[in-house]
């Protein structure tokens, strides 16, 4: 009966920190990705504006990674030194304040100094979170909680760009280019919450005054069984380096399709206005939402298999293959919607099997270590495809090296260290009954 007790005691501490931190943490991602991302829609008035190439467009598109790879470390070392709380709030309202100077802009030097700036500003927050989310919830319910923080990817887009279209279109904020004035208003919101986020952000559950203390015993004593196994240094740099790899052929996949999709739509779909593209655009991702969350269901139930990462990985690298060959738009945009699908549900498997894997002293260091590994596929993305797209004149070329990437990474996945078991303890709800599903 004891440890009946300490199961609900348990479970009742989980719930009541997914409702505390999770809705803050997903919107600060949509937030984040939205300013990381919308500069593939302004690119459709922007790069007329400016004269740029698409060589000259992907390279800014891209450079933010450069600053966002040389942060990485530095910023996960910061995270320890001065706590979530005070680092998530300093890093939120320093990516404001820089996307919104992407607004004044007046050639393709200064286009590249924003986006490497930042890039400089975001390095510490998805890693920082991922760190931090392991300090909240055990493993058995970590694959759940990562899915719920990732759905912003999939929103920021199905929502973002739409939004983002409109203004880009039709807003002419101060007498700005609408392409201008969309960049100010959806930095905002970061500054804003920078702010919510210093009041909201407990470091760690022991300073959470939400919760009992026998809810913080049983939550530190749960976390305590997921520690993985001490490995040497050695063994670490062997583990980032291959969760590296995987994570670089998703990200060249992502970033390419992410800053690239909008134009290559347009050109599949001519006469389509600017709002109309935004909307086709976003479609993958309305699409990829639910196929994230329910296979991050279906990744609790199979214990971080290797396959719940490489299976879609897999599934997406065919349909890249598809799109690549095909002649038909609505084909197209069908297998470009796997392509997005599949990378979004291998995420939540992915950071979950490098959280088991990798613990400890050596945590937030190893997770900002393979996510600037993978991020280096992310400057690389965007380049290769506005290079491609300049000397081919479409993008099947860039489909086909997509492909490739997905391959390589889907092949990497099945090797993946094995993480420890979770424990049999029957999974916990990780929302309110009203925000399940």
């Amino acid at each position: 009966m004891a440890a009946s007790a300490d199961g609900a005691v348990g479970r009742q501490a989980v719930h009541t920190v997914a409702r505390r931190l999770l809705p803050l943490l997903f919107v600060l991602y949509v937030v984040n990705f939205l300013d990381r991302a919308n500069i593939g829609v302004a690119a459709l008035a922007m790069n007329a504006e400016l004269h740029l190439s698409a060589t000259a467009y992907g390279t800014a598109a891209g450079i933010f990674f450069v600053g966002y790879v040389i942060f990485h470390v530095p910023a996960a070392a910061a995270l320890g030194r001065f706590g979530a709380r005070r680092w998530l709030a300093g890093v939120v309202t320093a990516w404001g304040l820089c996307s919104a100077a992407t607004a004044f802009v007046t050639d393709a030097r200064g286009l590249y100094l924003a986006r490497f700036s930042l890039g400089l500003a975001e390095a510490g927050f998805f890693p920082g979170v991922v760190a931090y989310l392991t300090a909240w919830f055990p493993a058995r319910e970590r694959t759940r909680a990562l899915s719920l923080f990732l759905l912003a990817i999939p929103l920021a887009t199905a929502v973002g760009l739409p939004f983002s279209g409109l203004l880009v279109e039709h807003s002419r904020l101060l007498g700005l280019s609408g392409w201008r004035a969309m960049f100010l208003v959806e930095a905002a919101p970061a500054v804003v919450l920078g702010i919510a986020a210093l009041r909201l952000l407990p470091d760690s559950p022991r300073q959470a005054a939400w919760l009992t203390a026998g809810q913080r015993q049983s939550l530190a004593a749960e976390l305590a069984k997921d520690a993985p196994p001490a490995v040497g240094d050695r063994a670490v740099f062997g583990r980032v380096a291959h969760f590296g790899l995987v994570h670089a052929g998703v990200c060249f996949a992502a970033y390419s399709l992410h800053f690239f999709l909008p134009q290559a739509l347009a050109g599949l779909f001519p006469g389509v206005d600017t709002f109309g593209v935004s909307v086709l655009a976003a479609l993958p991702y309305v699409v990829g939402a639910p196929v994230m969350l329910v296979w991050s269901r279906h990744g609790d139930r199979k214990d971080r298999r290797a396959s719940l990462i490489a299976m879609p990985v897999a599934a997406a690298a065919l349909a890249a293959t598809v799109a690549a060959i095909s002649h038909l738009p609505l084909l197209t945009l069908a297998a470009l919607t796997v392509v997005v699908a599949g990378g979004l549900a291998a995420a939540p498997a992915f950071w979950n099997r490098c959280t088991g894997a990798l613990g400890g002293r050596h945590a937030a260091t190893a997770i900002a270590g393979i996510n600037a590994l993978g991020n280096i596929a992310g400057f690389a993305g965007p380049l290769v495809t506005g290079r491609l797209a300049d000397v081919t004149g479409d993008y099947r070329a860039v489909y086909v090296v997509i492909a490739c990437a997905l391959a390589t990474s889907g092949a990497a996945a099945l090797r993946l260290p094995a993480a420890p078991p979770t424990p049999a303890v029957r999974p916990t709800a990780m929302v309110p009954d009203r925000m399940a599903g």
